[in-house]
């Protein structure tokens, strides 16, 4: 199904696009007008994010899922490395109405201070915190903060996360005690198979299982096990 657009403004998903060609490059207007511009990751959160969530979007982009999930959640924190989206994402957000997000410019990790290199690609969403394997047309300076210091002050209950790649080492020791569940998209032609295999010990390791209701792919949902959640029996024939 193609999506509305015209000169000023494309639609997807009923949120409104600003059309900027310095933001919005031709691969990235294809994908939102063909349909399939962050189609995955849409599709499930309705049976995802709950009212009373406080999520925590990293790597938001142009804020196109923080919208969706505004939409469903008490408040989305939007957290976005590249600098350039920033100005863009707020007026995204205020095209659709979305009073309840916070944006913030940094990269998350162990680091509480100092600045991380992310290097920025034609199609934003191809930036990363890697220099490789597509090439860069620059590089910026971008403030850490700690991811756990993040989720403590805000009580996040859920994330959502596209991070090309980095989520392979993001979680290495992430604190999830108020978080039970993590929505997110692997980058294996990045990481290789070894860096999901990370993505997974992480998240067994603070209690949560891989969820196969609602994952597709690479687009996975990790949920925390319940304590009170015993093993269902199976019935031999």
């Amino acid at each position: 199904m193609r999506l509305k657009s015209n000169e000023n403004c494309l639609e997807a998903e009923g949120v409104l696009i600003p059309y900027d060609p310095a933001i919005i490059t031709p691969a990235i207007k294809q994908a939102i007008e063909a349909g399939y511009f962050e189609a995955e990751e849409a599709a499930q959160l309705p049976h995802i994010v709950e009212p009373d969530d406080i999520v925590l979007d990293i790597g938001a982009g142009i804020g196109f899922i923080s919208t969706l999930i505004a939409r469903r959640a008490e408040r989305v924190i939007s957290v976005e490395a590249n600098p350039d989206l920033l100005p863009f994402m707020a007026q995204l957000h205020q095209m659709n109405g979305v009073e309840n997000a916070t944006r913030l410019n940094v990269v998350l990790g162990d680091i509480e201070a100092g600045k991380a290199t992310f290097y920025q690609r034609t199609d934003f969403w191809m930036g990363s915190l890697a220099a490789g394997p597509n090439p860069y047309k620059s590089v910026v300076k971008v403030p850490y903060m700690g991811l756990n210091t993040l989720l403590k002050r805000e009580g996040v209950t859920l994330i959502v996360c596209d991070i090309e790649g980095a989520e392979s080492f993001l979680f290495s020791h992430a604190e999830l005690c108020c978080v039970d569940r993590v929505y997110l998209e692997l980058h294996d032609h990045i990481t290789g198979l070894k860096g999901v295999a990370e993505v997974f010990q992480a998240m067994a390791a603070r209690g949560f299982s891989y969820d196969p209701r609602f994952s597709s792919g690479a687009i996975v949902l990790f949920r925390r096990v319940q304590k009170k959640e015993v093993l269902r029996p199976y019935a031999r024939q």
